[in-house]
């Protein structure tokens, strides 16, 4: 169902494919070791997307399953090694179990921590054209022309400069990365894109795996 699934995106959504992991970059879907099955697709859903924090350096690894997350190794959450290369996907990472396009788990997104363990202090911006749709507890979500749903989670909401219904342009600031949940957790910015999608005959609206858009935009970036 899965691969069906997502031959029927990749021909819907028309994605380029993500170039050859290197040494900053583990392949999309190679998740931490017993942390779950993730999609190894290298379609790049969204190759036109701006990278959705300001700029780098950024780290894009699990924040439950590294040093000092609830599911990871015990130390600071601050460690250097939550701070390096190589990039790893967490797409399907074992969270929940109700995503159509993961095989155990379901993680909706990438977790991407900013140059700093600083919270409040790195901006997240839009990756996309678009309208702010919600602005909720700790998190801001951006609807693209077509319907996709860019959402940007633990942001620092004091921070936030957008309002629902406003128009924002690819790179505007939305707000600062930080670590409000309903705990405090490591800091961080949870990103997804959620795009309906009409497979046989009718629409479905699903996460995506959004590793391989994130990495493209990112060499964009730096």
């Amino acid at each position: 169902m899965r691969n069906k699934v997502l031959t029927a995106l990749a021909m819907v959504l028309v994605g380029t494919v993500a170039a050859q992991a290197e040494p900053r970059f583990e392949a999309p879907g190679y998740l931490l070791e017993n942390s779950g099955e993730g999609v190894k697709s290298p379609v790049v859903f969204f190759p036109e997307m701006r990278f959705p924090i300001e700029s780098g350096p950024v780290y894009a690894n699990s924040h439950a399953f590294s040093v000092g997350g609830a599911k990871g190794p015990e130390g600071d959450s601050c460690d250097a090694s939550n701070y390096s290369f190589p990039w790893r996907d967490n797409f399907c990472e074992l969270r929940r179990s109700d995503q159509p396009l993961c095989g155990a788990g379901g993680h909706t997104g990438q977790d991407l921590r900013p140059a700093t363990c600083e919270k409040s202090v790195h901006w997240a911006v839009a990756a996309t054209d678009g309208v702010i749709a919600h602005v909720g507890r700790f998190a801001v979500t951006v609807q693209s022309s077509d319907g996709a749903l860019h959402r940007y989670v633990h942001l620092d909401m004091d921070s936030v400069v957008v309002a629902p219904t406003d128009r924002v342009a690819k790179g505007d600031r939305i707000g600062t990365v930080s670590n409000s949940w309903l705990s405090e957790i490591p800091i961080h910015l949870h990103y997804d894109i959620k795009q309906p999608v009409q497979i046989g005959g009718q629409v479905h609206t699903l996460f995506l795996p959004p590793y391989t858009s994130l990495m493209a935009a990112y060499e964009k970036l730096n």
